[in-house]
């Protein structure tokens, strides 16, 4: 048996702007006036501070410095589901590489489609006087942040409506895009079509829920041939739904899968059990060409960009009550054409 020996390390204390003053031999304000880049000071004095501050490892608290007499800092909060989330991910590097070349930091936080949570979350954001929010909703009712507008701070809603508050907000064209899905089954002769989608209380789920129907009424799609499947939230139940309806007698020759979670796991059960099942799924995923799966061209990265432009936007003019809702539009995925032709040749 191996003895460990473990060695006890005495955390250091951060270095204050006081060390800093001490070892360049100067006063605090004068250490303060250089480390702010102030212009009125001594070339040799301020080159002593900058010496001593590196000497030490000084950082100067930036925030502390950005909120002092009242003002907002240089944090952007965003508040999403699940980051694990291919979907989620996507927004946040598209919001993240645009509000950062506005000079902007993002903060990222997951609700887990917890409204409790969420609500503490934003609270907790909202202390640390950050400029604004970029929020995917899973509450139902944001009424409490009237007051926090009139503050200053400023918001956008992202992929679902805000309950109870006018706010600008950023959509995806769901029920447009569902029927582009619709329509490339059809043009493939599919007859018997499933749509499957998460929980219905989950606005953009109950969305393409709907705009499916009207678009199966509208091109006369016989009701008998439709099959709607919701409850769905994971890839497994996905791959079990899925599962579930090749073994039934619907005789199922399509399948819309109404976001990438469940994209996947159609497509896994698809490609393991060799069916000859279409499927078109409502967002884009890595796997998808693999899977031989057509896809929108819903792009998580243009929506966060998207999202970020009209809240730098929106912080120009906090309270400014003329909100806008931008709808983007989709189309079918483009696949590059060398995948096209492995496709044709496989």
């Amino acid at each position: 048996m191996r003895n460990v020996v473990t060695e006890y390390i005495e955390p250091v204390a951060h270095p204050t702007l006081a060390d800093v003053a001490a070892i360049a031999g100067v006063s605090i304000k004068t250490a303060s006036r250089v480390l702010n880049d102030s212009v009125n000071v001594a070339p040799d004095t301020a080159e002593k501070v900058r010496k001593a501050a590196s000497l030490v490892g000084y950082r100067s608290n930036r925030i502390a410095r950005e909120l002092r007499g009242g003002a907002l800092s240089n944090l952007i909060g965003m508040v999403i589901s699940d980051l694990a989330n291919p979907f989620y991910a996507g927004l946040a590097a598209g919001a993240e590489k645009r509000l950062s070349e506005a000079g902007l930091d993002l903060i990222i936080a997951t609700a887990r489609d917890d409204a409790d949570r969420e609500r503490a979350l934003i609270d907790s954001l909202l202390e640390r006087r950050v400029r604004g929010l970029v929020i995917v909703p899973s509450g139902e009712d944001y009424s409490y942040l009237h007051v926090e507008r009139k503050r200053g701070y400023s918001f956008v809603f992202v992929d679902r409506p805000a309950a109870y508050l006018d706010t600008d907000t950023v959509l995806v064209d769901n029920q447009g895009g569902i029927a582009v899905c619709l329509d490339e089954l059809l043009k493939q002769n599919c007859k018997k079509i499933a749509i499957i989608a998460d929980t219905l209380n989950i606005w953009t789920a109950s969305e393409r829920i709907e705009g499916f129907k009207r678009a199966c009424l509208s091109r006369g799609v016989d009701q008998r041939d439709i099959h709607v499947v919701t409850g769905i939230h994971t890839t497994e139940e996905a791959r079990a739904a899925t599962h579930s309806l090749l073994g039934s007698t619907s005789r199922i020759d399509g399948i819309i899968a109404t976001n990438d979670l469940i994209a996947m796991g159609v497509g896994e059960l698809i490609h393991q059990e060799k069916s000859a099942i279409r499927v078109v799924s409502f967002d884009h995923f890595p796997s998808a060409e693999l899977f031989d799966i057509k896809s929108l061209d819903h792009d998580p990265q243009r929506l966060g960009r998207l999202a970020a432009e009209v809240l730098l936007k929106r912080i120009q003019n906090p309270t400014d009550t003329r909100y806008v809702t931008e709808v983007m539009k989709l189309d079918l995925h483009e696949r590059a054409p060398h995948t096209q032709k492995a496709a044709a040749n496989g």
